[in-house]
């Protein structure tokens, strides 16, 4: 009870929520072998499925934007992470594909509600200056979760994979009840009109699409890696701790970002976070273990650099009010990735097994020179300076 009572920090509460609800997450992989092996459905209908699920995520996205907007990040947050835990519930249970289906489609459309009221919450509880960390630190975290659900998956299947799916519905119930029970309160959304419109402006809209940039290269990367690992003989578990590796290095660039962010010029800090990934896809295209691990440490390090750096970047390029629709739309840079890296990622291993590597580190490079010009020579990043 004196938890309850004990003052708490907005990010400290948005962590572990967060956190809680990606231990339990690992059932996404096993959306397919619930609909194919426990209920015998043919795999053409199975894709069909999971293409509905991956389409539905992007509404679902704007959706968080739209609640948070109107009612705030806590209710967003609270009933995002409810509305999972039903779908996943359903998807646990279901002994039908009109019911597991229905899970799955719901789930697709509340699976993103929960991003921009996040980084609605950092915006509204973090100085400016210190956002970067903040929004790295949700990252590095959400990392290091995410190789531990792989752990806690593979021993709770061996009960079954609905079983994993009711883990999963719990993890999201739990996580709603922290950020309803612990969340410190909010500056109430202000009513600003034309919302929407603020958030389409010019500046936002090439800083989103500089983004999905970077995002593609990313979503490449995890389409690709496991295979390439695969392709050289090594086992699955090399690709497991590759994985730590990087979550790892993701946790200690962190700290150095919070370090460094306050005097760090922006522009600077993604020159450096591109020229890391470029490194780790280099160092990826040698292949051998030596050098896969020294990928993983360089790519971790890349991402917390660049992806909490964008998003401080972007909560700046935000009018009052409009923090959440921004938010929204520069989220989306990551579903148009996650659309477009099977198609790109595929087109070039198609070509050779190498290619994915050097051309998204040639993509990295072209990023790191751009980003490393004076800050006038890049807008959005002026502005946010």
């Amino acid at each position: 009870m004196s938890l309850l009572k004990k003052p708490t920090s907005v990010i400290t509460v948005l962590v572990a929520a967060r956190v809680v609800n990606r231990l339990g997450g690992a059932g996404m992989g096993f959306l397919g072998v619930r609909l194919t092996r426990d209920l015998g459905v043919p795999l053409g209908t199975a894709s069909l499925v999971l293409a509905l699920f991956g389409a539905a995520t992007i509404p679902s996205r704007v959706l968080g934007g739209v609640v948070t907007t109107r009612w705030g990040a806590r209710a967003a947050l609270v009933a995002g992470l409810a509305a999972a835990g039903l779908a996943q519930a359903v998807v646990a249970v279901g002994d039908s594909l009109l019911v597991v289906g229905s899970g799955v489609l719901a789930l697709g459309l509340a699976y993103e509600v929960v991003e921009p009221a996040t980084q609605t919450a950092v915006v509204a509880g973090v100085a400016p200056e210190r956002r970067a960390s903040r929004f790295s630190l949700l990252w590095a975290s959400l990392s290091v979760a995410g190789v531990v659900a792989g752990v806690l998956a593979a021993l709770v299947t061996r009960w079954g994979v609905g079983a994993l799916f009711a883990v999963d519905a719990a993890s999201s119930l739990l996580a709603a009840a922290l950020v309803a029970l612990l969340l410190p309160r909010l500056p109430r959304p202000a009513r600003v009109p034309r919302v929407w419109r603020a958030a389409l402006r010019r500046d936002v809209l090439a800083w989103s699409a500089l983004c999905t940039v970077s995002a593609t290269v990313v979503m490449v990367v995890v389409l690709v890696l496991p295979l390439a690992v695969d392709w050289a003989g090594h086992p699955p578990s090399t690709t497991a701790w590759l994985l730590v590796a990087g979550a790892l290095s993701a946790v200690a660039t962190h700290r150095v970002l919070a370090r460094v962010e306050v005097t760090a010029p922006t522009h600077r800090v993604l020159a450096a976070g591109y020229a890391l990934l470029a490194a780790a896809l280099a160092c990826w295209a040698v292949g051998g273990v030596p050098a896969l691990l020294t990928g993983a440490v360089l790519e971790g390090a890349a991402g917390s650099l660049v992806v909490g750096t964008q998003q401080a970047v972007a909560s700046r390029l935000a009018p009052p009010g409009a923090e959440a629709a921004v938010m929204t739309v520069q989220g989306l840079s990551w579903g148009v990735a996650t659309l477009l890296a099977p198609l790109v990622g595929g087109a070039l291993l198609g070509v050779g097994p190498r290619v994915p590597w050097l051309a998204a580190a040639g993509v990295a490079l072209l990023l790191a020179a751009g980003h490393a010009r004076p800050p006038g020579a890049l807008r959005p990043v002026r502005s946010a300076a």
